[in-house]
């Protein structure tokens, strides 16, 4: 029985501090929360939040919860300009608002900065009111945004490092593009210099071969012919005609054949 009392005692004690926490988280709402992630040095990066609360009942609003990653530093929390002192349990952050004297539809600034290791990977946030828009950016970077989130929404936003380049001179590309149009230039004269030589000679020893096979031909043709005439296959007037044309032709080809050799000893 004893033991009975002590657990239900401890149970309606746990709601009680549990209510108020609950209570005043719904009499509050987040019309807009803007994060700002900005590098601030090589250690840390500097976090801005930005929100806009709007009072949903007249009864009196004691307390204003925050939840802030544990691993942040330099914490400081204004509202309508003026700074509040806190009360911090690890992540979560709250301050006493009663003197405000809050009525349903009023508004409040909040503003909380601080800041967090620049390794850390994630960014991440839970929120304790319903909030109707939040956005989220690093460094002028859009990292995320939304509406209509209720109490307890959990947010994980990776943390994407944009890397710097270092920037070039814009002359430096103009004197590499001017080296290579050299360096084309350069091998497209030196290619043609080169093959316009082999190309003459190629041709030049075509020829001699075309010639040289042109004459082993006409003085076949020329030893065939007598052959011809003198088992009579071939007339008298066909036999004279066709040995002067080839008699004609083996005498060009030769002149031919040897003022290329001249100009060769040349």
């Amino acid at each position: 029985m004893n033991k009975t009392v002590i657990i239900s005692a401890l149970g309606i004690f746990t709601l009680l501090l549990i209510l108020p926490i609950s209570a005043n988280a719904q009499n509050l709402s987040a019309i807009d929360h803007e994060i700002t992630l900005n590098t601030q040095s090589n250690e840390n990066i500097e976090i801005r939040e930005s929100i806009l609360f709007q009072s949903n009942t007249n009864l009196s609003i004691s307390t204003l919860d925050f939840w802030i990653q544990n691993t942040a530093n330099n914490v400081i929390i204004k509202v309508n300009g003026n700074v509040f002192t806190y009360i911090d349990d690890e992540t979560r952050y709250s301050i006493n608002i009663s003197s405000l004297g809050l009525n349903i539809g009023d508004q409040i600034t909040t503003e909380i900065t601080y800041t967090i290791d620049k390794n850390i990977q994630t960014f991440e946030k839970k929120l304790f009111q319903n909030t109707s828009s939040i956005s989220i950016t690093y460094d002028n970077k859009i990292l995320f945004s939304g509406t209509n989130y209720a109490i307890g929404s959990q947010l994980s936003i990776p943390i994407y490092r944009s890397v710097e380049t270092p920037k070039e001179s814009p002359y430096l590309y103009y004197i590499i593009i001017l080296i290579l149009v050299i360096i084309i230039i350069f091998v497209f004269i030196y290619s043609f210099r080169r093959r316009k030589p082999t190309k003459i000679k190629e041709i030049t020893s075509a020829t001699e071969e075309v010639l040289a096979t042109r004459k082993s031909l006409l003085m076949s043709l020329l030893k065939d012919l007598e052959k011809q005439y003198r088992a009579k296959d071939i007339s008298d007037d066909t036999y004279h005609k066709l040995k002067e044309q080839y008699k004609q032709e083996t005498v060009e080809t030769m002149k031919m054949l040897d003022d290329m050799t001249k100009s060769k000893v040349k």
